[in-house]
């Protein structure tokens, strides 16, 4: 209804002003082609994400919500034989995916020149001076950041902490479960006293000076297009621990932290417990030099420079359709 609500106003003001290109930026996913076609003027689509599924194997973390991800994953395996997907896909000058899952299924819904582009950017602004600098310290400083969403595995993040053999503290930024129940869950792995968490979501500014504050992210999603938090934590020079995984994947260079392999969620917990160890034991300049390729890839990465690639798309696509 909303999207075609959207088209009334869109063709409304196409009759006023003869648009060269339309570019449909919003509700990132495959499953939710634009209708902005209808129009008749050459359509980009994307960056678009939610071709990624979670892991079978890891349905156990998603809880009373394992139902409802299983229903969404027999759906975007289905993508590829819906004949209006396919139509609308054909519709469209070009498509952008936001991750390499997105894009081979986008491929195998008849687009075999589907590009890969992310679809999160950070301000000028927002980047810190350089890397950071790391010194020697007694403890490690995890940050987690995210809504407390089943997908992203909150609970496999504290259960990996409760195997590590290092000093380490983790601080929860975000809200979307109920207080008692995630000090429950702190409380229940015996972590109370390391585990910090405010009980409520913070500010924009608060968000980045605790990146500031912490040594590196951990990031424990099961299944995220790109998650901005990613680029978040590399434009302050933070490197990042993850799972080897969807936009987590895609987005941080090899260089810039430690990818987790996904296989059982007992190998999983001991994998991302062994890479906070491993983290912790690494060198100054080694941790210097991870936090260096995190940031020089989010210098790559600003809004401006994503404006500026897609400028460039609507010239590319403007010129084609003149001759």
């Amino acid at each position: 209804m909303a999207d075609a609500f959207a088209v009334g106003v869109a063709k409304e003001l196409n009759r006023q002003q003869r648009f060269d290109v339309v570019h449909h930026v919003t509700y990132t996913s495959i499953h939710v082609p634009t209708q902005l076609w209808r129009l008749g003027v050459p359509t980009v689509f994307g960056p678009v994400g939610g071709g990624q599924t979670a892991p079978p194997s890891m349905l156990e973390y998603f809880g009373p919500s394992r139902r409802s991800e299983e229903r969404r994953t027999l759906l975007t395996r289905a993508l590829p034989y819906s004949p209006f997907h396919r139509r609308w896909l054909a519709k469209m000058s070009r498509v952008l995916a936001a991750n390499d899952d997105t894009l081979e299924l986008i491929r195998e819904m008849g687009r075999p020149d589907v590009q890969l582009q992310f679809d999160n950017g950070v301000g000028v602004d927002y980047l810190a001076p350089g890397p950071r600098s790391f010194k020697g310290s007694s403890a490690v400083r995890l940050i987690w950041v995210g809504r407390m969403l089943p997908r992203k595995a909150l609970p496999m993040a504290l259960d990996a902490l409760a195997k590590v053999t290092h000093d380490w503290m983790l601080t929860i930024v975000g809200n979307g479960i109920a207080e008692a129940e995630v000090r429950q869950m702190i409380a229940e792995r015996e972590l109370t006293g390391r585990v910090h968490w405010a009980g409520r979501r913070l500010s924009w500014d608060e968000v980045r000076a605790a990146y500031l504050e912490h040594d590196a992210l951990l990031f424990t999603s099961l299944r995220e297009t790109s998650g901005v938090q990613l680029l978040e934590a590399m434009a302050l020079g933070l490197p990042v621990i993850t799972l080897d995984l969807h936009g987590a994947r895609d987005v941080v260079p090899d260089e810039a932290g430690i990818k987790v392999p996904v296989t059982t969620p007992a190998e999983v917990v001991c994998a991302l417990a062994s890479a906070i160890d491993r983290f912790a034991s690494m060198s100054v300049e080694q941790k210097n030099a991870m936090s260096r390729a995190g940031w020089e890839f989010a210098r790559t990465s600003t809004w401006p420079m994503r404006a500026a690639a897609a400028e460039l798309l609507y010239r590319e696509i403007s010129a084609g359709d003149a001759k």
